[in-house]
Parts: structure tokens; C-alpha cells; sequence
């Protein structure tokens, strides 16, 4: 069926004027995939093992901290937020600023609250 020429070490195993058969192919093919299976289990037994070696040695140089007293919860520091001026509109009206605002609020995904504008101008199209 097939008559292609095997090459490299199946030219040794099988001798040099082998034919390649269905069966020897499919065998190859199997061969080679269990390889890689059993190379990809050994790397991830060698990543898990230098993790498992790296976390411990990181465990043990943190130093114990001795709770002898329990802390109190620290509460939150509220502070007073500046109060942000109103922007100058030219041209625009307070509904219109307000579209705009929340325009570009939503296309650029950051919240209205950490927005600042300083003024709105309405552009002449010529």
C-alpha cells in the first residue's frame, strides 16, 4: 500500500529497504504520541515538585508572629472628597454636558465619579 522508505532509527530496527506498512505507521503514530504524553507528565511532576520545594523554603522564612493579644479592628479613615467645581459649558446646554458626560463615562469604561471635566465646548463644523 505504502512504499515510502522508513528512515533514522526505524531504518535500523526494520533494515533498509523496509517498506512502510498501515500497521507500522499506525504503531509509529502511537508510539509517538505515548512519548510525548509520558515526557509532558514527567514536566509537570518537575514543575509541581520544584513548587511544592520553592513554597516550603518561603514558608518557613516567614517569622511566626506571636498573637499574645488580640488587635483591635482598624476602621476605615473617611476623607472628605474636594468638592469637585462644575464645568465651564459653552455652547451646550446642561442636559447636553450631561450626554456627553456620561458618552464618554461609558466608551472609555472609567466611572462618572472619577471623571473631572474642566469645560465642555461646543464645536464649529466648517
Amino acid at each position: 500500500m505504502f512504499d515510502y522508505q522508513l528512515l533514522g532509527v526505524f531504518t535500523r530496527l526494520y533494515g533498509e529497504n523496509a517498506q512502510m506498512t498501515m500497521s507500522r505507521a499506525l504503531l509509529i503514530s502511537v508510539v509517538g504520541f505515548l512519548l510525548v504524553i509520558v515526557i509532558l507528565l514527567l514536566l509537570a511532576l518537575v514543575v509541581k515538585g520544584f513548587s511544592a520545594l520553592f513554597g516550603k523554603a518561603e514558608k518557613k522564612e516567614a517569622p511566626a508572629v506571636p498573637s499574645a493579644s488580640p488587635v483591635p479592628a482598624v476602621q476605615p479613615v473617611q476623607t472628605a472628597q474636594p468638592a469637585v467645581p462644575a464645568p465651564v459649558l459653552e455652547g451646550v446646554t446642561d442636559e447636553q454636558a450631561a450626554v456627553i458626560m456620561a458618552v464618554v463615562s461609558h466608551k472609555t469604561g472609567i466611572p462618572l465619579n472619577r471623571l473631572q471635566f474642566n469645560s465642555i465646548k461646543l464645536s464649529e463644523d466648517k
